[in-house]
C-alpha cells in the first residue's frame, strides 16, 4: 500500500527522507500537524495509523508521526471524522510545550515516536 508520513519528528524524518513517503513538518505543534492531516483527509487522503494519542503517558511527547495514503480516494469520510473528532479531543487537552522540556526527554520522545510509526508501517505492510 503506498502511503506518506506526515511528522513534526526530525528522528522520523531524518530514517525516511531517503524515500519520498515523509513530509516533515517543521516547528508544527501536535495540533498543527493534526489541522494539515485534517486538510489531507478533505483532499480525500485517508488515514492509515491512529491519529489519537496513545496513552496518557505519552501527553508530553510534542511529536507527532501519522500514515495517510498516498493518492486521494473517492470516500474518505471515515477518515475526516475521526481527524475532526481528534481535533476536538486536542483542545480539551493540556501538553507540556516543547519549550520547557529538557532534550533528554525530547530525544526520547523522539524514539517513541520513531518506534510508533514504524510499526504502524510494518502492520499495514502486511494487510
Amino acid at each position: 500500500m503506498d502511503y506518506k508520513i506526515v511528522t513534526n519528528n526530525n528522528k522520523v524524518f531524518n530514517f525516511f527522507k531517503e524515500t519520498d513517503n515523509v513530509v516533515y513538518l517543521e516547528g508544527y505543534n501536535i495540533e498543527k500537524v493534526l489541522n494539515f492531516i485534517e486538510q489531507k483527509c478533505l483532499e480525500g487522503h485517508r488515514l492509515l495509523s491512529d491519529p489519537i494519542l496513545y496513552n496518557l503517558e505519552n501527553l508530553d511527547n510534542p511529536f507527532k508521526s501519522i500514515l495517510i495514503t498516498d493518492k486521494q480516494i473517492e470516500d474518505n469520510t471515515h477518515s475526516i471524522k475521526i481527524i475532526v473528532g481528534v481535533l476536538d479531543i486536542i483542545k480539551k487537552v493540556n501538553f507540556t510545550p516543547k519549550e520547557t522540556q529538557n532534550e533528554i526527554s525530547l530525544e526520547e520522545f523522539r524514539f517513541v515516536d520513531l518506534n510508533l510509526i514504524r510499526d504502524s508501517i510494518t502492520k499495514i505492510s502486511l494487510l
